[in-house]
C-alpha cells in the first residue's frame, strides 16, 4: 500500500471521528513546527543483489528500474507490502526474498502498476483514478494473468514468437 493511500486512509478517519476537515493541516503545521520526526526524508530500503532476476522492464515509453530490496522490520520500510513502484523515482522495487509464484506475481504487479500509470489510467478524471480502484484492478488483473501463463505453457511463448513476426513473414 503506498503512502498517499495510507495518508488517505488516516485523513478519513480523523475527520470521521472529529468531524473537522482541517485537522492534517492543523497537525501538519503542529509537527512541522516541532520538526517533528514524522517530517524527516523518507527512509530507503537495503538493496540486494539479485541473481538471475530482470534489473529492468520497458514499459510504454519508460525503461523501469528493479531494484530488489531487504525490507526493514525495525524501520517499518517495505515490510506492507512485497513490492513497490515509484514513478516519479521510475523503479520498482522487489522484497528480494521472495520466490517462485510470489516473485514472478510480484514483480508482474508492479510492471501493471506502471503500466496504468503510463497509459494515464490513474490520472484525474481517469477510470483508476482513486489509489483503492488501480489496486483493486491491477491486483485481479494479476491474479488471473498469473493462472493463464501457469495453466497455459505454450501461451508465452506463442506470444513471444508471434510479435517478433512482421506481416512480411
Amino acid at each position: 500500500m503506498s503512502h498517499y493511500r495510507i495518508i488517505q486512509i488516516a485523513y478519513a478517519r480523523a475527520i470521521q471521528k472529529t468531524g473537522k476537515t482541517d485537522f492534517f493541516l492543523d497537525t501538519y503545521t503542529e509537527m512541522k513546527r516541532k520538526k517533528s520526526k514524522h517530517f524527516k526524508k523518507p527512509l530507503k530500503p537495503i538493496p540486494v543483489e539479485a541473481v538471475g532476476l530482470p534489473n529492468s522492464v520497458r514499459i510504454g515509453y519508460k525503461d523501469v528500474r528493479i531494484k530488489y530490496v531487504r525490507p526493514d522490520y525495525k524501520k517499518w520500510v517495505m515490510t506492507d507490502c512485497f513490492g513497490e513502484y515509484d514513478y516519479r523515482q521510475n523503479i520498482i522495487q522487489i522484497q528480494h526474498d521472495l520466490c517462485g509464484q510470489e516473485i514472478a506475481n510480484t514483480i508482474f504487479h508492479e510492471i501493471m502498476h506502471a503500466a496504468v500509470q503510463v497509459a494515464g489510467l490513474n490520472q484525474e478524471k481517469a477510470p483508476l483514478e482513486k489509489p483503492e480502484f488501480e489496486e483493486a484492478v491491477v491486483n485481479q488483473l494479476t491474479n488471473v494473468m498469473m493462472g493463464v501463463f501457469r495453466d497455459n505453457a505454450w501461451m508465452v511463448d506463442m506470444l513471444k514468437d508471434q510479435l517478433e513476426k512482421t506481416d512480411q513473414d
